[in-house]
């Protein structure tokens, strides 16, 4: 009887948000209730937390570079612009698999963004994608550098596997990835 009592003045209570509660109903014997009769408890739905939203690429870049933030950055911070820097900009580099013993397995990709001097968007999208049988003698990676004047422009291509491989040779020794220093 007194759970019954307590439960009309919870019902009461969450009812009304708070404010005072009704009164108690009268008390009942139990010949007036019914054995199939429950009494119901306040239930709680608990909401479930919305699911990120799916990432997109950077308008002109493909689809397989969406989300590329969320990768294993591998600078230990953000690269200053240098002298002769190809990739002109601040750079931060991700990957999307690390490195197992200085080399990086099939299927990794990499992303460098660079924001440029005075810029603050993403003004340089350059990639590196490892791929069996693409380039054996460069590791089998895909070089592409896309780049774009403005923040709501779509990036366009600017060079692609000759051109960053002269560069590049110069971290052969490191699975052609260049981290701290390019």
């Amino acid at each position: 009887m007194k759970r019954l009592v307590l439960l009309v003045f919870v019902l009461a209570l969450g009812a009304c948000g708070g404010a005072e509660p009704e009164p108690a109903a009268e008390p009942t014997t139990a010949a007036e209730t019914s054995p199939t009769t429950t009494a119901e408890t306040p239930t709680t739905t608990a909401r479930k937390p919305k699911p990120k939203p799916a990432a997109k690429a950077l308008p002109g870049l493909p689809a397989w570079t969406a989300g590329y933030q969320e990768w294993t950055k591998i600078t230990d911070a953000p690269l200053p612009p240098r002298d002769a820097d190809p990739h002109l900009g601040t750079k931060t580099v991700y990957t999307s698999k690390p490195a197992a013993g200085g080399t990086f397995p099939e299927g990794t990709l990499i992303v460098k963004e660079a924001f440029r001097p005075g810029k603050d968007f993403v003004g340089l999208i350059a990639t590196m994608r490892k791929e069996p049988g693409a380039d054996p003698e460069h590791a089998d990676w895909v070089f592409i550098e896309w780049t774009r004047e403005g923040p709501d422009d779509a990036f366009s291509e600017q060079a692609r596997d000759a051109v960053c491989w002269s560069c590049h040779m110069g971290a052969a020794d490191r699975d052609y990835v260049f981290t701290n220093g390019g």
